[in-house]
């Protein structure tokens, strides 16, 4: 008998040793790249920063709108997310777009947009188009239903879906053909899993699979350059009954399940620090409390909602053979909420930092994301500046995501992202096209590219001279099958630079890390397992033992 609680013990250390090494390998390696495969993925091969332009449709000034996009412009972003709410200008029934919500001032509905656009494209600037919010006119037995209008008196901002899908691919077509040539990229809808996104109803993955089949199909046909742009999805532990009782890793699951996947070319992510550091690596957590310790007993092990929830997004992406899209950041920042906002409010969006910490902290997560996640393209920051005629809410701490305060002052999360992008592009581990904005001519023939990692390889269509880091020159010839050609390795995993000679560009560059001390992640689970085996079987064979001899 104390042999066979002897056994039993070394069972229960060795599954405790397995389990712990499980949870670390998680914080270490999950969801890092260091050897990707040899083909770019599209539209990662983008400048990295976007940001959102919050309420500018809603400018009284046509000079602030200006003003908010040169500011964009100065402070390196390529990018520029805007919304365009679909009852804001096909207002008062189909096909009517002008604006008589001010009888002494009726105009095109368009006027604003137009001008957006165009000061945008002055600017060199890409805009993200997001287009929600049905108007009254095409849902109007959801918005007369009384669980809307209760939930409308909860959050005023409460939106749905048209009951007749077509009229919203109808207006998204119409959006595709007006601005074709000017603007490429579409998001259809967002955050489809809340509850006030979607009339008060329980998410609905198939039935917004129907709705995103009509708006990309209605975009393409219109404008065949539109990018079309899943909705990011809001970040749940599916534990809220009425606002979001489904993970937005469920409902992505099942939209890929209901055949979501040929209708979107870009996926869309929000990742919100919620307080936490850029560097966060816990994917996994344990949800009980000693405050609540049964409250949470139907899920007692749940992931993380920060910075590294999208990895866990690309895992669904991934079960479901997606790998082949980029993900782009529609929303991440900081808040900076200060004593003056009253808690709970103060902490919505976790523990407030310092307007220095923001902007470290929104540094940190760029790099992390250039460091270790190749299949990230743009990540528009939330948000540049309070926008629009209404001043916010005394008592609301969203302001304090801006980056510029409502009188343009640059704030200084603002200097640090504008430093951060005045370095350059870098690109990071994985497979990276010739267009890569870290690629920059020299002169005809010639290029240099920086990147972060301890090995690179170039895919060449002719002979080259290659030097690293000022190093002499030297010349390496295309590869048979044309393989990559390894130029170095063993590189410190820091900031390197690549220059090239070559009477013709090559087609594409990888960029590769060294996993830490890579066979403890592949020994120590197999010795642990195969240590539980052989105890199991000894603790069987005593259990025999014991059980003969009574």
């Amino acid at each position: 008998m104390v042999r066979l609680v002897a056994y039993a013990a070394v069972v229960g250390l060795l599954a405790a040793a397995l389990a712990a090494f499980t949870w670390f390998d998680n914080e270490i390696n999950r969801g890092v790249t260091y050897s990707p495969p040899d083909t770019p993925i599209p539209w990662a091969e983008v400048p990295q920063i976007g940001v959102n332009a919050y309420n500018l449709q809603f400018e009284p000034d046509a000079a602030h709108v200006t003003r908010t996009l040169e500011l964009a412009r100065a402070m390196g972003a390529h990018f520029v997310r805007i919304q365009m709410p679909w009852d804001d200008v096909e207002i008062h029934g189909k096909g009517d777009f002008v604006d008589r919500r001010n009888p002494e001032q009726v105009r095109s509905a368009w006027e604003k947009y137009d001008f957006i656009v165009a000061e945008a494209q002055r600017l060199g600037l890409e805009l993200i188009v997001r287009i929600d919010r049905a108007p009254q006119w095409a849902r109007p037995n959801d918005d007369a239903d009384p669980r809307f209008r209760a939930g409308l008196l909860e959050n005023a901002n409460s939106t749905g879906p048209p009951e007749n899908y077509a009229d919203y691919a109808d207006f998204v077509a119409t959006v595709a053909t007006r601005y074709r040539g000017k603007v490429r990229f579409i998001q259809i809808w967002n955050e489809p899993n809340l509850a006030y996104e979607w009339s008060w109803r329980s998410p609905e993955p198939e039935r917004f699979v129907e709705l995103l089949r009509a708006a990309a199909t209605a975009a393409r046909a219109a404008n065949p350059n539109a990018v079309i742009l899943f909705p990011s999805l809001a970040p749940t532990d599916g534990k809220e009954p009425r606002i979001a009782p489904m993970s937005e890793l469920d409902y992505l699951d099942r939209v890929y399940r209901a055949g979501g996947a040929p209708y979107f070319d870009i996926m869309s992510a929000q990742a919100y620090g919620l307080g936490q550091p850029p560097n966060e690596n816990r994917y996994i957590r344990l949800r009980w409390r000693p405050d609540a310790p049964f409250r949470d007993l139907d899920r007692p092990i749940d992931a993380r909602i920060d910075v590294s929830r999208i990895v866990l997004l690309r895992e669904v992406m991934e079960r479901h053979g997606d790998s082949g899209k980029a993900v782009w950041i529609s929303e991440f920042g900081y808040n900076s909420a200060p004593d003056s906002i009253p808690e709970p409010a103060r902490s919505t969006w976790g523990p407030p930092v310092s307007e220095e910490m923001k902007g470290a902290y929104l540094v940190g997560q760029l790099e992390r994301a250039r460091r270790e996640w190749p299949w990230v393209g743009v990540m528009n920051i939330w948000f540049l500046r309070w926008g629009g005629y209404r001043e916010p809410d005394p008592a609301d701490p969203t302001p304090y995501f801006a980056l510029v305060d409502r009188n343009f002052q640059p704030l200084p999360a603002y200097e640090a992202v504008r430093a951060y992008a005045a370095d350059g592009m870098i690109a990071g581990a994985g497979a990276h096209s010739w267009r890569h904005p870290a690629v920059k001519t020299i002169e005809e023939g010639r290029w240099r590219v920086r990147f972060t990692g301890q090995s690179i390889a170039l895919r060449l269509h002719a002979p080259a001279e290659v030097s690293i880091d000022g190093g002499a020159m030297r010349q390496i010839a295309p590869s048979g099958g044309n393989r990559p050609v390894r130029i170095a390795s063993g590189l410190s995993d820091t900031v390197h630079t690549l220059e090239i000679r070559s009477a013709i560009a090559p087609e594409h560059f990888m960029v590769e890390r060294e996993q830490p001390l890579p066979w403890v992640w592949t020994l120590t689970p197999a010795l642990i397992t195969l240590a539980l085996a052989y105890v199991g079987v000894r603790t069987m064979v005593e259990i025999g033992r014991w059980v003969s001899r009574r």
